[in-house]
């Protein structure tokens, strides 16, 4: 994985810089430069808004106690996307508004989807489920909120000492 990653991060900019180039020689400096500030900046915007948009959906998918399988891959898209537009070059920049576009990221969606199933049945991936004994639906617990108490039996103690009590050091204090 390592090896791959780091045969992808020399091998992108030399991809880029050799489209890069002949751009610049074509369009001249100032343009080229100009293509690259603005594509990075409206992806910025962009990414930043489907960001906001998959983070809605991921949280409206766990307040109704649905699994977020999908807000989460489109979360991971749009992460993916606003890296890519932010590093400077053609390539990268239309992979990123091709991963911005919902439509055009269904498939990169049903391939990890696949790959992460076909994972899990082949073993390569572990699946660790932490429930005990006494585990809880964390969806059904109840709000934070709530006043009530399973240990109060509506009973009141009154706990205010008597006059004859109160020590000589607290007399003092009080007067």
């Amino acid at each position: 994985m390592l090896a791959k990653l780091l045969l992808l991060f020399t091998i992108i900019p030399i991809v880029e810089l050799a489209i890069l180039i002949p751009l610049g020689q074509w369009m001249g400096l100032v343009p080229t430069v100009a293509l690259v500030v603005v594509t990075g900046v409206l992806g910025a915007v962009l990414a930043k808004r489907q960001g906001l948009a998959a983070w809605n959906r991921l949280h409206g998918d766990l307040g109704e106690g649905r699994l977020p399988g999908d807000s989460l891959l489109d979360g991971l898209a749009v992460l993916i996307a606003g890296a890519f537009l932010v590093t400077p070059g053609v390539l990268t920049d239309i992979a990123g508004m091709v991963l911005l576009i919902p439509p055009l990221r269904k498939p990169l969606k049903h391939y990890l989807k696949k790959r992460f199933k076909r994972s899990l049945e082949s073993g390569s991936v572990t699946y660790i489920n932490f429930e005990g004994p006494f585990a809880q639906n964390p969806f059904d617990q109840a709000s934070p909120f709530d006043q009530s108490s399973a240990y109060d039996d509506g009973e009141v103690i009154d706990v205010t000492p008597d006059e004859s009590e109160t020590h000589e050091s607290d007399r003092r204090r009080m007067n």
